[in-house]
């Protein structure tokens, strides 16, 4: 089974050390008035990327995953708990997080700029050579994807250490070392919003967590 397309493959296989997968989780001010915003990356080294694809795959049983439908079963629950005790032991999470979000942010994507910026800068300088490589799920054509395209061309234009970043995005739900970083946030938020702190227990141990805002006791309400 390919990797990855094989234009990308090639990109991926010329990648300087680890390799970061990012996903999201928040909540916005026009969902929920105690809103925040959480991006996260699983930080992978290159020679070990193929396997943690292949134990991935293997964890979640099928060709497909998300970690909220999963969490709906007892079956599904355990699933998380394994996986994010071999995310501990083969990753290394770094999660970015604004604990509030203003008002006239009211879909959050200001937010969202703001926290990939920050987790971009935070990978460049701590846990990536300056040409590593960053892998994000492409979001659905249109102003959102066009959004994302704008924030990346902004970063790599600028000054910071993270301009010189490899940020490839990928238009699949089916590739597992995006899972990772999936199943990091969804942990990080039960935690996060006091619902159970055991998902992210062993991950906390290896994790570097920053927060750009207040930080505030939230409530677990959610979408």
């Amino acid at each position: 089974m390919p990797f990855f397309r094989p234009r990308l493959f090639d990109k991926v296989a010329k990648a300087a050390g680890p390799l970061a997968f990012i996903d999201e989780s928040f909540q916005a001010p026009n969902q929920n008035s105690d809103s925040f915003y959480l991006i996260t990356a699983a930080v992978i080294p290159k020679d070990k990327v193929l396997e943690v694809r292949k134990q991935l795959r293997i964890l979640a049983r099928g060709s497909s995953w998300h970690t909220t439908e999963a969490a709906r079963s007892e079956k599904g629950r355990l699933q998380i708990q394994q996986l994010t005790s071999y995310l501990a032991r083969n990753s290394k999470p770094v999660v970015v997080v604004i604990d509030q979000i203003p008002d006239s942010d009211r879909n959050a994507e200001a937010a969202r700029a703001q926290a990939i910026r920050a987790l971009l800068i935070e990978l460049s300088q701590q846990h990536m050579y300056l040409t590593g490589t960053v892998v994000y799920e492409k979001r659905i054509p249109g102003y959102m994807q066009t959004h994302d395209e704008m924030i990346f061309k902004s970063i790599a234009s600028g000054n910071s250490d993270a301009s010189r970043l490899n940020v490839i995005g990928l238009s699949t739900k089916k590739e597992p070392l995006l899972w990772a970083p999936d199943i990091i946030c969804w942990a990080f938020r039960q935690a996060y919003l006091g619902r159970n702190q055991n998902y992210f227990d062993e991950l906390s141990k290896v994790a570097s967590v920053i927060h750009l805002g207040h930080t505030e006791q939230k409530s677990t309400q959610s979408h």
